[in-house]
């Protein structure tokens, strides 16, 4: 996508009646910081599951199953639930959730602590599946707007020669990415994590958390 085009679309948005919508779901992400650490973790499996899919596949997983199964059920049953739900990476993901359910009494904790970058390292240096694109998504969806989901959406409108490399987005070149986002946020005077809100609309024509 054009540069130009999507910067006059994104002007468009943030001074449209899109940016109630915005702010809505601002807030919605905001009040994770009042729930409990299942109901947290319930967010963190959506973040899981979105890994190499999509968006609405994580949503339709959290609303076909429900909160207990990845609670509570053991990681064979869990496996033979999202098999059964036609989730493609059943086995992977049932694994990686049921093996971080130690975690579930630290999140209250972790949303709270005043760095999000350290919460980030840890997520990431922590939990399997999760890596810096999915703990960006966590902490974002639950209120630390200093980041941005960087997925191939908004990689190609920063660089559209992204496609075309061919290569991975590993460490290094996410970092460089995000620091390209983040300069960008901050000359529009918008926090990152909000800015991706309009910047997911303009490359999807949908809000989605």
């Amino acid at each position: 996508m054009d540069k130009l085009n999507w910067m006059e679309q994104l002007h468009e948005l943030i001074n449209s009646d899109f940016r109630m919508e915005v702010e809505k779901k601002k807030e919605e992400f905001l009040a994770f910081r009042k729930c409990s650490g299942e109901e947290i973790f319930f967010e963190l499996c959506y973040c899981f599951l979105t890994a190499n899919t999509s968006a609405e596949l994580g949503i339709k997983m959290q609303q076909s199953l429900g909160l207990e199964p990845f609670i509570r059920n053991s990681q064979d049953q869990l496996t033979q639930q999202l098999k059964s739900a036609r989730y493609r990476f059943y086995n992977t993901r049932g694994r990686f959730i049921a093996q971080s359910r130690w975690i579930i009494d630290e999140l209250p904790v972790l949303l709270n602590h005043p760095d999000p970058w350290f919460k980030r390292e840890f997520l990431v240096e922590t939990l399997k599946g999760i890596g810096y694109k999915e703990a960006s998504h966590f902490l974002r969806n639950t209120g630390s707007f200093e980041f941005a989901i960087l997925d191939k959406h908004i990689v190609r409108m920063l660089d559209p020669e992204f496609s075309r490399s061919g290569k991975a987005l590993d460490r290094k070149r996410y970092y460089f990415y995000e620091k390209k986002f983040n300069r960008m946020a901050r000359e529009m005077g918008m926090e990152p994590g909000i800015l991706d809100l309009y910047m997911w609309k303009i490359a999807t024509n949908k809000l989605i958390k």
